[in-house]
């Protein structure tokens, strides 16, 4: 059982809107640059839940992009600057609703500001499932944005509608990288918000409720890291 790597995505910010590359470093907790900072509300110090709360729910208009020792923010994707810009952040702060903070995430647990909620290192939809949801939910603007995967493999439908539910608890190589299935991924309404080009669609999440038990796609944990590049070979053992 064969397939390849149709995307690559690293989401930088936690939230914000993430960049897809050509290639990738995988280390143990996943892509270089991957979820290493958040955002918070200035005024309260909550940070960005848009899939839980209505108050966030403008955060992934936000782009963000790795930069080497942090992360650039940008409004439109175009112009970029620093997590501190005071301009940026105003522009930031109309699309939002609230005034943003961003942080670096303590990578030592325990000592600092930490994420909402932990991931596994890995994230991967099949183009198989996407396929899928569309027949179940013709209605809807199926686009992997709204599952924020760190991989898209591209893979041929099986009699399973979700192929990559099968692989947990199995070896997955990409390219040089090795990977396990962990689990599922368990769905909240962020897939349904709006995005750029993408429409609001809260039935999506109801079709996921009804149709997969609320998960679609899987995390992975890293067995051999190493680099992953679009057209890279995806093997199941």
């Amino acid at each position: 059982m064969t397939g390849s790597v149709a995307s690559i995505w690293r989401y930088p910010v936690s939230s914000m809107g993430g960049e897809r590359l050509e290639q990738a470093p995988v280390g143990p907790s996943g892509i270089e640059g991957d979820r290493i900072w958040g955002l918070l509300d200035a005024q309260t110090g909550r940070i960005a839940s848009p899939g839980r709360e209505r108050h966030f729910i403008e955060v992934p208009r936000g782009h963000a992009r790795f930069a080497g020792a942090g992360v650039a923010l940008s409004v439109d994707g175009e112009s970029w600057a620093g997590p501190d810009d005071p301009v940026t952040l105003e522009a930031l702060a109309a699309v939002f609703g609230f005034r943003p903070l961003l942080k670096p995430f303590d990578p030592v647990p325990g000592e600092g500001f930490r994420p909402r909620y932990e991931h596994a290192p890995l994230h991967i939809v099949t183009t198989a499932a996407m396929r899928s949801l569309g027949r179940d939910h013709p209605e809807s603007v199926i686009d992997e944005r709204r599952f924020r995967p760190s991989l898209v493999v591209d893979w041929a439908d099986e009699a399973e509608a979700m192929p990559e539910q099968g692989w947990i608890g199995r070896e997955i190589r990409v390219g040089d990288v090795v990977l396990t299935g962990r689990e599922p991924c368990g769905r909240c309404g962020f897939i349904t918000l709006e995005q750029e080009g993408l429409p609001l669609d809260v039935e999506l999440l109801r079709t996921i409720v009804k149709r997969y038990g609320r998960n679609f796609g899987i995390y992975c944990d890293v067995v051999v890291p190493g680099e992953i590049r679009v057209g890279d070979f995806v093997e199941i053992s």
